[in-house]
């Protein structure tokens, strides 16, 4: 072989090394990105029946969805579906990215005509909309898939796996939903130290009437999951008011609300409610117990709730409180 032909061979294995080289660099590449998740996913949509009865399947991934409910919103978020959000309702709030999706009406009050100009492929809907409105999107041929609020975790991991399952985000959901078990853990971890007391909670989910979390609620399954007994359970299921003279004489060890209004800081609210008429006889207000938790984070049914739960936990647990907030 001559000089001249020995470089280039020389040359053309160096070159098919090169290309080798690159090759194997973006196979490495695509499964680090597919193992991170920064890869779009295409995963195929599958049937999924949702509470109104409707079985519902998507042949290519939805495109353009819509949320009416700000836990709705957040779920999506969670699942990665953010850039194929083309509407929201005005309390949609989290995450901060969902305060740039375009409003399309309340929660309550949907704007029929601004959602079908948005030519979704999804509107995704929940128990808190009013059922008039849903028949009135489907009867315009928009496709709505309608889901119960849960009222407990459990039924998150249901309504996250069929989240993930009719927008093609199965991996993502299955993520998700690991994570949130994983935390889960850690917490009845910590809790489970505290089994000796079942501490009395009285929720307050509004004063004037003064309200409560009842049985078949978000808080109350909280509440039981970390080994405390939600006194406003012994009123009813749902939300109903609770007589002061009752909450006196039973007397709960922990009194938890929410802020409501803006104007008001914490500190001032905790001040205002241990102001009220006869509230100096709750032994919560004696010993200091009275807190202050997020709500969207204890009543949205969303990944954020088992941030709600750590809130929870940690004020009827406050010795636990630092451990807990490292979860």
């Amino acid at each position: 072989m001559t000089e001249k032909g020995s470089e280039n061979f020389t040359s053309s294995k160096t070159i098919t090394r090169g290309f080798l080289l690159v090759g194997m660099l973006v196979v490495l590449l695509v499964f680090f990105l597919t193992l991170t998740g920064t890869l779009a996913q295409t995963e195929s949509p599958e049937p999924v029946v949702d509470d109104f009865g409707t079985e519902l399947h998507f042949e290519e991934t939805p495109e353009r969805i819509i949320s009416l409910a700000p836990s709705i919103t957040e779920l999506l978020f969670a699942l990665e579906l953010g850039d194929r959000m083309v509407g929201v309702t005005n309390f949609c709030d989290y995450p901060p990215e969902a305060l740039e999706v375009d409003t399309i009406g309340s929660i309550t009050e949907p704007n029929i005509e601004a959602i079908v100009e948005k030519d979704p492929d999804l509107v995704v809907a929940t128990g808190i909309n009013p059922i008039d409105k849903i028949e009135s999107l489907q009867e315009l041929g928009v496709t709505v898939a309608g889901f119960q609020d849960p009222t407990t975790l459990d039924f998150t991991f249901e309504l996250i796996d069929k989240a993930g399952r009719l927008t093609g985000r199965q991996a993502t959901a299955k993520a998700v939903s690991t994570d949130m078990k994983e935390r889960l853990d850690q917490i009845l971890e910590l809790t489970a130290t505290r089994e000796d007391e079942t501490p009395l909670v009285f929720y307050e989910i509004w004063h004037d009437p003064l309200t409560t979390a009842g049985s078949n609620t978000y808080i109350d399954d909280l509440l039981n999951i970390i080994g405390a007994e939600n006194l406003g359970a012994r009123a009813g299921d749902g939300w109903p008011m609770f007589d002061l003279e009752t909450l006196i004489l039973e007397d709960p060890d922990v009194y938890i609300t929410s802020p409501h209004d803006p104007q008001v800081d914490g500190e001032e609210l905790l001040a205002q409610i241990a102001a009220r008429e006869n509230y100096d006889a709750l032994t919560a207000v004696q010993q200091d117990r009275v807190h202050l938790i997020d709500e969207d984070k204890v009543n949205r049914p969303s990944p954020r709730i088992i941030d709600g739960l750590i809130e929870l936990a940690g004020a009827v647990y406050p010795e636990l409180a630092e451990e807990l907030a490292g979860i």
